[in-house]
């Protein structure tokens, strides 16, 4: 009983641990379309480079799950056959990238780099939604003091973002909206793979800077097992994580008053009634050097 309690505890984390990892799997074949079984293929995370290593089965197909996001080089070599390269492999969180090899005969020094190109269907999975990137939030107007909740609008089946209850209850602004005809309720959302809801999804506990995001997964029908308690959407928010080089950004918001145009039907302008003073302002600034990875909460 406690062997059968542990190994459900463990498939449980696993499968927790899937909503902010991504999966890269395919197939090796050799010149004449068999199975290239039992050959080694390595996945290296280009900006960390962490180096992943796993060997065809039988039938020639491999599996890298569990992956942290980002952009990978995925490369086979078998004795005989030239080494075969697929660069600029990008992987997101919550989603599985095939990658496909036909070795080549050859000396196993000669190399076949090929850059690899987004897939117009998705046919290893099931699920809908969309992904929000970091150049959608950088480059987007936000509203609602800058939330990146308010995007979830450009998500098919979702109403316009809205800002329920008092600024008393409401004090993080937390948005809310309906997807695919859902009481506001149904939807979800995490951070990194943790549950982010309050009050029975009235509202979310924590709304990040939108510095500090890399991706905002939305998944919106036909969930993983580990989304299957809402009949909304879920939206996991996957932070920005360290590299080797390093990088920051400062920025400052600034939102006058005086400078925003009035409501287009409006007969005259309304009486103001509070003046915010927000600034914003962006710099970033690499170096190239090897340096020890490290993130600090808020700052990417």
């Amino acid at each position: 009983m406690k062997k059968t309690l542990l190994g459900l505890l463990i498939a449980a984390s696993v499968a927790f641990a899937q909503a902010d990892k991504g999966t890269i799997l395919g197939t090796v074949q050799d010149s004449s379309g068999a199975p290239a079984a039992d050959t080694e293929v390595k996945a290296t995370e280009v900006n960390t480079n962490i180096v992943h290593t796993t060997r065809t089965n039988d039938a020639g197909n491999f599996t890298f799950p569990l992956l942290d996001p980002g952009t990978y080089v995925v490369e086979t070599e078998r004795q005989g056959f030239k080494k075969a390269s697929r660069s600029g492999v990008r992987l997101d969180a919550n989603s599985t990238v095939r990658v496909e090899f036909a070795l080549q005969v050859g000396n196993v020094t000669e190399t076949v780099d090929v850059t690899a190109s987004v897939a117009i269907l998705q046919t290893d999975r099931a699920d809908l939604g969309a992904k929000i990137e970091t150049q959608t939030l950088a480059n987007m107007p936000l509203t609602f003091n800058r939330n990146y909740q308010g995007l979830l609008g450009l998500v098919p089946g979702a109403s316009r973002p809205f800002r329920p209850h008092s600024s008393f209850y409401n004090s993080q602004d937390s948005l809310s909206t309906y997807v695919n005809g859902q009481f506001r309720q149904a939807s979800s959302f995490m951070i990194e793979g943790i549950n982010n809801d309050w009050d029975n999804g009235n509202l979310t506990v924590i709304v990040p800077s939108v510095e500090a995001i890399q991706t905002v997964d939305v998944t919106t029908s036909n969930y993983d097992a580990e989304f299957g308690r809402v009949t909304g959407a879920v939206s996991n928010v996957i932070f920005k994580s360290g590299t080797n080089d390093w990088h920051g950004s400062a920025f400052e918001f600034n939102k006058v008053a005086a400078l925003a145009a009035k409501n287009y039907f409006a007969l005259k302008t309304p009486p103001l009634t509070y003046k915010p003073l927000r600034r914003h302002n962006r710099r970033t600034h690499p170096q190239e050097q090897d340096l020890l990875l490290f993130r600090l909460p808020g700052i990417a």
